[in-house]
């Protein structure tokens, strides 16, 4: 009788089978890198447009200062219409609610127009002046002035002392509020100087149809304030 003989295992299958699995997950991997490539190849300019809006909306950033320094320049540049036909007597600039305007030949001779730029000057100072007002002073520099203020202690009003002492004691008890009123009229000039030069070169109420009318009501406020808007975006981003 013979004895049964060993065999060792035949690994052949299972080494083919591991391989094929290994070869199989290897495309498979290469598909998913491969995929994820087209993809982003895909996403590129939606990616890139999103950076580019992300620069404009983003504090600080590059963008929004372009952005502020933008609607400064354009809101002082359509200001600046109503004093270079108030002041120097120029042709209106823009069309918008004119009988007549410079045209687009007449754009091309305005920088070589002296008046054009005091008027583009006057309107930039007028437009920092009235942000100024409208802005006020920040929370941190109010609250130093407060605290500085209140070292300065008052006595009583001399009674038994000569006209100059009482006069001194005058100046010291106001001190500092001439310069606080003269502030408040100037900021009032300027609002009033551009209130009158808007609306004396494009005159609403010269309009017989309401619908001209609030359209060009609504046309001087935004001039007006567009400066403004621009101006305060502009140092919010700094």
């Amino acid at each position: 009788m013979k004895s049964a003989e060993y065999k060792p295992p035949n690994n052949s299958n299972s080494t083919a089978a591991t391989s094929s699995k290994t070869s199989n997950k290897r495309v498979t991997n290469y598909a998913e890198i491969l995929a994820q490539w087209i993809v982003d190849i895909i996403a590129l300019p939606v990616t890139f447009i999103t950076h580019i809006f992300a620069q404009f909306v983003t504090p600080g950033s590059s963008g929004t200062k372009i952005l502020g320094a933008m609607g400064f320049f354009l809101g002082t540049l359509l200001s600046s219409d109503g004093i270079w036909q108030t002041l120097f007597q120029g042709i209106p600039m823009f069309s918008w609610f004119e009988t007549t305007w410079i045209g687009w030949f007449g754009w091309l001779t305005l920088p070589f127009n002296l008046f054009f730029w005091l008027s583009l000057g006057i309107s930039a100072l007028v437009q920092v002046m009235e942000a100024r007002s409208l802005r006020g002073k920040r929370p941190d520099q109010a609250k130093a002035e407060f605290e500085e203020s209140k070292q300065y202690t008052l006595s009583s009003k001399p009674t038994a002392n000569i006209d100059l002492t009482t006069a001194l004691w005058r100046d010291y008890k106001v001190a500092g509020m001439k310069e606080r009123h003269a502030g408040g009229a100037i900021a009032l000039f300027f609002w009033i100087f551009d209130l009158t030069t808007t609306f004396f070169g494009r005159n609403p109420f010269a309009y017989t149809d309401p619908g001209q009318i609030l359209g060009c009501l609504a046309y001087n406020f935004t001039t007006m304030m567009a400066g403004e808007i621009g101006y305060t975006i502009w140092r919010l981003t700094k």
